[in-house]
């Protein structure tokens, strides 16, 4: 008996694996198969900006400014890190309310 062309195939009765799977498409047109839906811009655009707070917040705590507003330099208060660990401003000085 010879082993399967492919892993997938395994469940497949002998003779039929390369028959009843067509071999993947690939390359830049290939797709994954969900549509052009499936690739949420306003998420990668979400997580874009979360990267650029951690690089930020990492480049305050090399700097020593880490935990102080942006605007006016007091300490954040330690509930506020705890929730946003990048945060930039004070409750004063949020351009947002905390959650």
């Amino acid at each position: 008996m010879e082993p399967p062309a492919r892993a997938s195939d395994a469940w497949l009765p002998a003779g039929d694996q390369a028959a009843e799977q067509p071999e993947p498409e690939t390359g830049p047109d290939a797709g994954d198969g969900c549509g052009a839906d499936a690739f949420d811009v306003e998420a990668l655009d979400a997580i874009e900006r979360d990267l650029a707070d951690v690089e930020r917040a990492l480049a305050a705590l090399d700097e020593g400014g880490y935990g102080r507003c942006e605007v006016c330099g007091n300490a954040l208060d330690d509930d506020h890190l705890e929730r946003a660990p990048a945060a930039r401003f004070c409750a004063d000085h949020l351009p947002l309310p905390l959650p």
